[in-house]
């Protein structure tokens, strides 16, 4: 910029702060990328409804009311989270403090604790943009209003990046404050075509476009910069299971034997006690690549929404023969007969 010319600032509400893997890396990818494009971009640090800082008023009454059996997950998830923390001990302190070290690398404003915070004072900038993740999920399970820019003044530029809502879908209840809300974008960006679909239903005066998870608009020399090097003695097989799904634990030891590399196991929370942590914790350094096996290098993609297909992504591959997914390594199956059920297959997104 010229003279007394400054960047244009943008202020970006987005999943945050809730020891996810993808959903912090989309939030440290944001606004990077806007960065690199010659904005001031910063993270209005009001964080997800599950994080320990977070501050429940009567204000983040979710939109839609939870049904008796959601309410009870909700508590009981928890309470497992919370035992679990306790039995990992050290292994869990280790990775919260890799998490608050990488979450410090964005930058952020001062802390909003709760929509309250937001109210009472918005934080100003030129324009504030909705980010990436299921931000507009109307079973989210605290109040939808920061994540819709509801805190904002009448006449504030509001635009969203790769938001969001979790289903093709929504409830009837809704669906006119859907529409409401909506409205007062200049421009919407979806992470999914069907939510693309869908705000364009609810607002056809708003441009409304499909566009990238922002993760992929950093190059893999950014996301490199900040991934841990691999710091096993061996290669291993990781495999991140967003879901528990039955039979591929098995299979992944199967794939790992025969390929003699160790298969490593990683779910959201932390791990049961005594469970090997072989390459770190480091969100940024999901390994860059898993080496073994007859194709060489086999690079995983850390981008939330990707996460349930990358098992399948590196464990199956086309059979050019076939035509049909089968595991390396193993036979080739017989004459089939019917539709036989894709091992494949991700399991559905909590």
């Amino acid at each position: 910029m010229k003279g007394s010319e400054r960047n244009p600032s943008v202020g970006i509400v987005t999943i945050f702060d809730c020891d996810n893997y993808g959903a912090e890396l989309q939030a440290y990818a944001l606004p990077r990328a806007l960065r690199g494009r010659g904005f001031d971009a910063r993270l209005i640090d009001y964080p997800f409804y599950k994080s320990p800082r977070f501050r429940r008023t009567p204000l983040a009454a979710p939109a839609l009311p939870l049904a008796p059996a959601n309410a009870l997950k909700e508590r009981v998830m928890a309470a497992r989270r919370a035992c679990l923390r306790r039995l990992a001990g050290k292994a869990a302190r280790r990775r919260d403090a890799a998490f608050a070290a990488f979450r410090a690398s964005i930058p952020r404003t001062e802390p909003f604790l709760s929509f309250d915070d937001l109210l009472r004072a918005p934080p100003a900038f030129d324009a504030y943009l909705t980010g990436s993740d299921q931000v507009w999920n109307p079973r989210m399970g605290a109040t939808l209003r920061p994540y819709f820019l509801d805190f904002l003044p009448e006449g504030a530029r509001r635009l969203a990046y790769a938001a969001s809502f979790g289903v093709s879908a929504l409830p009837p209840p809704v669906e006119a404050q859907y529409r409401r809300w909506l409205s007062r974008y200049e421009a919407i960006g979806c992470r999914e075509a069907s939510g693309a679909a869908l705000a364009a239903r609810l607002c056809p005066q708003t441009p409304v476009a499909h566009v990238l998870d922002p993760t992929l608009l950093l190059t893999a020399q950014e996301w490199r910069a900040v991934a841990a090097p691999p710091d096993a003695a061996r290669p291993y097989l990781l495999v991140y299971e967003l879901v528990r799904a039955p039979g591929l634990w098995p299979l992944a030891r199967r794939w790992a034997a025969a390929r003699g590399c160790p298969p490593l196991r990683r779910a959201v929370g932390a791990p049961p006690p005594g469970r090997a942590r072989r390459g770190g914790s480091r969100p940024g350094g999901l390994r860059r690549a898993l080496r073994g096996g007859r194709r060489g290098a086999h690079h995983l993609l850390p981008w939330d929404g990707l996460f349930p297909a990358l098992f399948q992504a590196l464990l199956f591959h086309r059979s050019r023969r076939h035509g049909q997914r089968r595991a390396p390594g193993q036979p080739a199956p017989g004459p089939r007969r019917g539709k036989p059920p894709d091992p494949g297959k991700p399991g559905p997104r909590p």
